[in-house]
């Protein structure tokens, strides 16, 4: 097991929106990763917000600062039997969400999240802050 702690986007909003527990945590950390996928729905949250003028330059900043790993193969063959062990359970979830936990599963990361559907993931590692 890596230990090393990947934040879901429902984290990650938490903390740029500045929720104490969340923050406190997170700036705890040695590194902080974030699975492709929610870099990517982060990136489209601040162009869809409101502001988008004040939220893109402070989500890039927190992406900035965070590790980033690009999706590949590997993460492609997690993603197949992740979302086949779903199925056939009859627990399908968001497929971003499937992405998600096929990144953390290949890199055996932690998955720190507010989302439930993260429970139905058989071998994920999930922490709720």
């Amino acid at each position: 097991m890596s230990g090393k702690i990947a934040l879901d986007t429902s984290v990650a909003i938490r903390f740029l929106n500045g929720d104490a527990a969340v923050t406190s945590r997170v700036l705890a950390l040695p590194e902080v990763v974030l699975p492709t996928i929610v870099v990517g729905e982060l990136l489209f949250g601040a162009e869809n917000s409101s502001r988008p003028l004040q939220n893109l330059p402070r989500y890039l900043s927190f992406i900035s600062a965070c590790v980033a790993t690009l999706i590949g193969r590997e993460t492609a063959t997690f993603y197949a039997q992740t979302r086949l062990a779903l199925k056939r359970k009859g627990r399908p979830i968001p497929m971003n969400d499937v992405w998600i936990a096929a990144q953390c599963l290949e890199n055996e990361w932690v998955l720190v999240t507010d989302d439930t559907d993260f429970g139905y993931v058989d071998n994920l590692q999930v922490e709720h802050w």
